[in-house]
C-alpha cells in the first residue's frame, strides 16, 4: 500500500505532534551505534519498545517515531528510503552501526534480516537461530534494506541492519498477543520471548561492534586532603557522601547523609522523576516533564508520554545510571495521580540488571509519596 505522506513535512502539516504522533530520541555521548524504530507506536508495534529496551540496556543511542492515534496509525507510515524527520539524522550522524526495527506481515514467527551491514546481519542471524528463533533464508526486495538512502544505512559507515519481524513473532512478545498501544506500554505484559530476542540482538552487536567507551564510575571519590576530611569527618566509610533528601538530622544532630553508592543512585533517580521542570530554582530545566499526562487517565498514550519523558530526563541528568525499565501506572479513578516505577542499575555493573526498584507517586501540587531508602 502506498504511503499517505511522502515526507515528514507533509505528515507534520496534516497531523499534530503530541496528539497523533510522538518523537522520542536519546543521543548517547560516545555511543558507537543506534537502535531506531521509525514505524513505532501503533504503526508497527512493538518496535519502539524493542529499540528502546535494546538501546537503554546496551548504552546506545535511540530514536523512534510513534503513531499514537486511536486507530489508523498505518497512515503515518513513511517508507525508510524517504523517512526524513530531522531528529533521526542527528542520531545517525553520530554513530557507526544501526539496527532499525520494523514489523512485517505474516502469522508465522519469522525474522527477515536486511541492510548493508552484512557482517552484523549475519551475527544477528546466528544469535537468533541459536536462541530458537526462525530467520528467513532470503528477504523480499521491498524490505531488504539495501538502498543507501534507507535510514538504517545513513550513519557514518553507510551501512546498517534492518530487522523485519513478522506479526506472529511480534505477538509472541506480549501476553495474549496483545499489541494495542495500551498493552505494549506496560513492561509487565512482555513475555520471556521479548527479552530473549532482544538479548540475542544486543549480544550480536557487542560481538561485531565492541564498544570503545570505558565503564563510567557512578560517583566521584574524594581525594584525601583537608577538604575531604572536613566534608566526611565523623561519617562512616571513607568514600563520597550525599545529603539525605528530604533534609534531616541524624541521631547525633549532624546533617543526615548517605554513604552507600546504591542508595545515592536511588535517591537521585527519585529526584529526577519527582521534580517538575521549573521547580528547582538552581536548575530550572531539571526534572521530568510528565505533567501533560497526569490528567489523561483514559488516554492510552499517557503511559508512553510518561515513559519517554522519564527516560529522556534520566539520560540527561543521570547519565551514569542505566534505566532498564519504566512502568507508569495511570489511575483511571484518580485523575492527576501517576505511579512511576523505575528500575535502575549502576552503569559499571558487570550485568545490566535492576538491583533497586524505586516507586514514586506524583500528586498534583508537588507532594511526593512512596519510595524509601
Amino acid at each position: 500500500m502506498a504511503d499517505t505522506y511522502r515526507s515528514y513535512a507533509e505528515l507534520a502539516a496534516a497531523k499534530t505532534r503530541g496528539v497523533d504522533y510522538l518523537i522520542s530520541s536519546r543521543a548517547v555521548a560516545d555511543a558507537r551505534g543506534s537502535h531506531i524504530a521509525i514505524h513505532g507506536g501503533g504503526i508497527e508495534p512493538p518496535t519502539t519498545q524493542l529499540a528502546d529496551y535494546c538501546a537503554a540496556t546496551s548504552g546506545s543511542s535511540y530514536y523512534s517515531f510513534q503513531g499514537v492515534m486511536s486507530s489508523g496509525n498505518s497512515a503515518l507510515h513513511i517508507t525508510a528510503t524517504r523517512f526524513d524527520e530531522p531528529t533521526v539524522f542527528q542520531i545517525q550522524r553520530g554513530v557507526e552501526w544501526t539496527v532499525s526495527w520494523h514489523g512485517a506481515s505474516g502469522s508465522d514467527q519469522l525474522t527477515y534480516i536486511g541492510g548493508l551491514d552484512t557482517e552484523l546481519g549475519e551475527e544477528i542471524r546466528n544469535r537468533l537461530t541459536a536462541a530458537g528463533f526462525l530467520v528467513a533464508p532470503s528477504v523480499p526486495t521491498e524490505i531488504d534494506g539495501d538502498d543507501p538512502l534507507n535510514i538504517t544505512n545513513r550513519n557514518r559507515t553507510g551501512r546498517g541492519v534492518q530487522l523485519e519481524l513478522s506479526r506472529g513473532l511480534r505477538e509472541s512478545f506480549y501476553a495474549g498477543g496483545d499489541l494495542t498501544l495500551a498493552s505494549i506500554a506496560i513492561a509487565e505484559n512482555r513475555t520471556d520471548a521479548f527479552y530473549t530476542y532482544a538479548t540475542a540482538v544486543i549480544n550480536a552487536v557487542a560481538a561485531t561492534w565492541p564498544e570503545s567507551r570505558p565503564p563510567t564510575p557512578t560517583s566521584i571519590q574524594p581525594v584525601a586532603g583537608p577538604e575531604t576530611a572536613a566534608s566526611t569527618a565523623g561519617y562512616p566509610g571513607t568514600g563520597s557522601v550525599q545529603m539525605r533528601m528530604p533534609f534531616q538530622l541524624d541521631a547525633m544532630g549532624r546533617v543526615a547523609v548517605l554513604t552507600d553508592s546504591d542508595h545515592m543512585m536511588v535517591q537521585r533517580a527519585r529526584a529526577v522523576v519527582a521534580t517538575v521542570p521549573g521547580e528547582y530554582v538552581g536548575e530550572p530545566a531539571f526534572g521530568s516533564d510528565i505533567s501533560s499526562a497526569l490528567f489523561r487517565p483514559s488516554d492510552p498514550i499517557a503511559p508512553m508520554i510518561i515513559t519517554d519523558a522519564v527516560r529522556t530526563a534520566m539520560t540527561r541528568w543521570e547519565p551514569d545510571t542505566v534505566v532498564t525499565a519504566i512502568t507508569p501506572v495511570v489511575h483511571d479513578d484518580q485523575e492527576g495521580i501517576v505511579d512511576v516505577e523505575v528500575d535502575v542499575a549502576q552503569a559499571n555493573t558487570p550485568a545490566v540488571e535492576a538491583d533497586h526498584i524505586e516507586t514514586v507517586s506524583v500528586l498534583p501540587g508537588g507532594r511526593v509519596v512512596g519510595g524509601s531508602l
